[in-house]
């Protein structure tokens, strides 16, 4: 497989998380799966690639002002914390029977995202407090290293369901997310050796997660509000019906 495909996987699944802020890991695996990469080494490329992509777009949406400035701290810190105590628990613990359940659960969240937005559209008047950012950055870092994915897909929705603006909610997610996945790639590293990733998937995937992220967040920023959430929505029910489908 040529490095073109790769730099095309990374394109997509870099505009589709920084519009929507999810998807990226998730995607791109699915992506990367379908054209014959084995899971492994795709999840490996995916979590390296992340981590500076999701720095573009993080740039992109501070510079645009998506980010909550009241809670991304207490969302970030929580999660790399857990970030690294999951990279470390991954080594001998499995959760592949987690997986069908925490993708129940984001079904349903994405299935009340999108009704709420699409059939009744009333912004939420509750606000996520800071005890809660903490947590939900505890369980989404957790989760997003062990169970293949989950600081986007359980943020995002999360933080709109409580009561945040999409676009806000897409920035803080966006804006947080690199350092988690730092977090998990260098865990990873002094536990498995950084000779383990395939850096000729990951490279060509950075650089075309670099070329539509700028546009991405812009697109996020400029988008209606309940036109985003129906689309965050939607997103996420597929993402989670496909990992049903295949799992």
């Amino acid at each position: 497989m040529n490095n073109l495909v790769f730099i095309l996987v990374g394109l997509v699944c870099g505009f589709v998380d920084s519009v929507l802020g999810m998807g990226y890991g998730v995607t791109s695996a699915s992506l990367l799966v379908t054209f014959g990469v084995a899971p492994a080494v795709a999840s490996a490329s995916v979590h390296a690639a992340e981590a500076l992509v999701d720095a573009v777009s993080a740039v992109v949406h501070h510079k645009l002002g998506n980010v909550d400035k009241r809670i991304w701290l207490h969302l970030l810190l929580p999660g790399v914390f857990s970030a690294v105590l999951g990279s470390l628990f991954l080594s001998w613990l499995s959760l592949k029977l987690a997986k069908p359940l925490v993708r129940g659960i984001l079904l349903c969240m994405g299935l009340i995202v999108f009704y709420r937005h699409a059939f009744r559209y009333r912004p939420a008047r509750i606000q996520l407090s800071s005890r809660g950012a903490v947590l939900l950055g505890f369980i989404a870092g957790f989760l997003d290293v062990t169970g293949g994915g989950g600081w986007g897909p359980i943020g995002t929705p999360t933080l709109i369901i409580t009561g945040s603006e999409p676009r806000k909610a897409v920035g803080t997610v966006e804006f947080t997310e690199p350092f988690v996945s730092l977090a998990a790639v260098l865990t990873f590293g002094f536990t498995l050796g950084f000779k383990s990733f395939m850096w000729n998937i990951t490279f060509p995937m950075i650089i075309g997660g670099f070329i539509l992220t700028p546009i991405a967040g812009l697109l996020a920023k400029k988008t209606p509000r309940r036109t985003l959430g129906i689309l965050i929505g939607l997103w996420l029910m597929f993402l989670n019906v496909y990992g049903l489908l295949i799992s």
